[in-house]
């Protein structure tokens, strides 16, 4: 009885994380990506609204659980697609080194602020502690309620004190990934472009492949980085194929190569990634080499 129970929530929620990982293969630009993430999460969301208003709740476990475990695993993807549609349009379009890593590290630090501000309830939610939870958990008749952070207002009907809040926490652990995976692609660019900078004149011959070069080149075109960001990406592939004496032939063809990858469609630059984190943690450990 009790699996029965809770079975719809479990096939409603099964749909739409496949609706988002068909969405993920699409290989969208990032704003359309989270634009459409928001409206199939608002449409999960709806359906799991219908349901309870259909039905209700068998008794206050019932209802409980719902707030506390199930609803979370649907409002934590509109939050977090809603974060990432913020993110991606205020982000800047001529973004330059020292700002790329400012603007990234702002974010995070909201992140911070916000799990500081809720320490109390996050260390109540992971610690598996449930003497509040008829507080937090169960809906108070009448009007309309503020979550504790005040991000969305709902009718009460379907909204509790926190569960609201327990979907930012969830949210915000894919948001601070996808924030530090930018943070990391910024620094990366930062070491590549210092590197060439300091060594015009030696030589230098480009020994990867040319897909890697080509990935290299659309990320700095990507960012900005270059000419503060008026660079087309045939100057920067003309100067760089110069640079590294090397024919990069149809690049627009090897991107679009690289678009259509269905995995790990930036491997180059998480390589580049793993290999600095790599040689910074080896000189952490032999401070004196």
């Amino acid at each position: 009885m009790q699996k029965q129970r809770y079975s719809i929530f479990v096939s409603l929620h099964s749909e739409m994380v496949n609706e988002l990982e068909q969405l993920e293969k699409e290989g969208l630009n990032p704003i359309e990506y989270a634009r459409r993430g928001i409206d199939t999460a608002k449409a999960a969301l709806e359906r799991l609204r219908q349901h309870v208003i259909d039905n209700g709740f068998t008794d206050e476990e019932h209802e409980i659980v719902f707030f506390k475990e199930v609803k979370p695993q649907f409002m934590s993807k509109l939050i977090f697609f809603q974060k990432l549609y913020d993110l991606e349009v205020n982000r800047p379009l001529k973004i330059d080194r020292i700002n790329a890593g400012k603007y990234f590290r702002r974010e995070i630090r909201k992140v911070k602020k916000h799990y500081k501000k809720f320490g109390d309830l996050y260390s109540y939610y992971k610690s598996g502690e449930t003497m509040l939870d008829k507080v937090y958990f169960t809906r108070k008749p009448g009007g309309l309620l503020y979550s504790g952070d005040s991000y969305l207002i709902v009718d009460s009907s379907f909204q509790t004190l926190y569960d609201s809040t327990l979907a930012e926490f969830i949210a915000d652990e894919s948001y601070c990934e996808y924030l530090y995976r930018q943070l990391a692609l910024v620094d990366t660019i930062q070491q590549t472009i210092g590197f060439m900078e300091k060594q015009p004149s030696k030589g230098l011959r480009w020994t990867g492949s040319k897909t890697a070069l080509t990935e290299l080149i659309y990320a700095l075109y990507s960012a900005g980085v270059l000419n503060d960001g008026n660079a087309d990406v045939k100057d920067i592939v003309a100067d760089l194929s110069q640079t590294f004496n090397i024919d990069l032939g149809n690049f627009y063809r090897t991107f679009q190569e690289i678009r259509l990858r269905k995995k790990d469609r930036v491997s180059f630059l998480n390589q580049l990634i793993d290999r600095l984190e790599d040689r910074m943690n080896y000189w952490d450990e032999n401070p004196k080499q």
